[in-house]
């Protein structure tokens, strides 16, 4: 796939970009998910009635010429789950929750998989929201930082139990340019990062 210009006409971007997402099996409501933005503003990207903001342009860049690698995924998810750790993983943008480890599982007293696809932003924290504020100072949708470490509160009852006091979170990618969190808790600020 050749990669796009941002002087390129829009009727070739929009060609390139229902090219490159039907081959890569990523439908217009998927994509606008990822990219916050409709499905109807995909599909006019798409008709060479409107342009992408530059920012959105990047984004779009990014993920059509990065190589697509399903196993990579598939074993990030593996090691979340299989994790020693209270860690899970989310979507950056919609905090929905793509897995998580046993651990996590036991902080939370409940089982994960009637949160897999859902939102984990009703249980954040005052500090967790305060933390997610600070995001768009730090450049963290526009890649000029990639983790974050901060002090939170500890919550031992409804609407869901968090035992951790410091939290790290670290966003990567997914094959399909999905933007994803991992989201770490430890008992005390971690020396390593």
């Amino acid at each position: 796939m050749k990669a796009l210009s941002q002087t390129a006409p829009d009727k070739e971007f929009g060609r390139l970009l229902r090219q490159w997402r039907r081959t890569s099996d990523i439908k217009q409501a998927r994509l606008a998910d990822i990219l916050g933005v409709t499905q109807a503003t995909v599909s006019r990207w798409e008709n060479a009635t409107q342009r992408p903001a530059p920012l959105q342009y990047d984004l779009i860049h990014q993920m059509m010429t990065r190589k697509r690698n399903f196993r990579l995924d598939h074993a990030v998810k593996r090691l979340v789950t299989h994790s020693n750790q209270r860690v899970h993983l989310i979507e950056d943008r919609s905090h929905r929750l793509l897995c998580a480890s046993t651990v996590r599982e036991q902080e939370w007293q409940r089982d994960s998989t009637p949160l897999l696809g859902t939102s984990l932003w009703r249980f954040a924290t005052p500090e967790i929201a305060v933390a997610e504020k600070s995001l768009h100072d730090l450049g963290w949708h526009e890649d000029q930082a990639d983790h974050l470490t901060f002090k939170t509160s500890q919550r031992d009852g409804a609407p869901m139990r968090i035992v951790d006091s410091y939290i790290l979170w670290e966003r990567f990618f997914l094959s399909d340019g999905t933007a994803v969190r991992l989201t770490t808790g430890y008992d005390q600020a971690p020396l390593h990062i």
